[in-house]
């Protein structure tokens, strides 16, 4: 599917929702772009980040648990327990096998079918996580397929483990405080 705006998709876990807000609250409510947060966490914990985040834009925040067909100027969460893929322009939610739970790949599963979906027409930002190496692989398909990858800048992340895994393994387009990430979001949109 050619997309005629932007997808950006994030990359969070452990200390990413004080970044996370804080872009959010810089984009304005005419971004041409679908927001997709893909969160590194247990399956087991109940995520609230669809509520949390409402208290900082005023874009729709849908939680999503289960398929959704995307439309610019939405966020959109993955819910606990799930994988999610983007097919064309539509979220596509599976829960998570018994084996998964051990190993998750919530990211790279995302960002790897997002540069499938929009190529040329996505950016993946990776934000504060202890979750691994989970986001390189998808990360490399992201820039393979023509789209931006950004990662936080670990010194301005709670747990830099994350930012740091995917800065040492890839060669990310930026690297940038959450404030320049908002910037280069809005310049990458217009």
């Amino acid at each position: 599917m050619a997309f005629n705006y932007k997808v950006v998709a994030f990359g969070a876990s452990a200390g990413s929702i004080e970044p996370l807000g804080h872009i959010l609250r810089e984009l304005p409510t005419t971004i041409h772009a679908a927001l997709i947060v893909v969160q590194h966490l247990s399956s087991t914990y109940p995520s609230k980040l669809d509520s949390i985040l409402k208290s900082y834009t005023t874009l729709p925040v849908i939680k999503v648990n289960h398929n959704f067909t995307i439309e610019p100027g939405k966020v959109y969460v993955i819910a606990e327990g799930k994988f999610m893929r983007i097919v064309n322009d539509e979220l596509v939610v599976r829960d998570r096998t018994e084996e998964e739970q051990k190993l998750n790949k919530a990211i790279d599963i995302f960002f790897s079918s997002l540069a499938a979906a929009a190529g040329d027409h996505c950016m993946g930002v990776i934000l504060s996580g202890g979750g691994g190496f989970d986001g390189i692989v998808g990360a490399v398909e992201v820039e393979k397929a023509g789209g931006l990858i950004v990662v936080q800048d670990p010194y301005t992340a709670e747990q830099p483990i994350l930012p740091k895994a995917l800065i040492a393994n890839d060669h990310p387009d930026y690297v940038l405080a959450p404030h320049e990430i908002a910037k280069k979001i809005i310049e990458y949109c217009k």
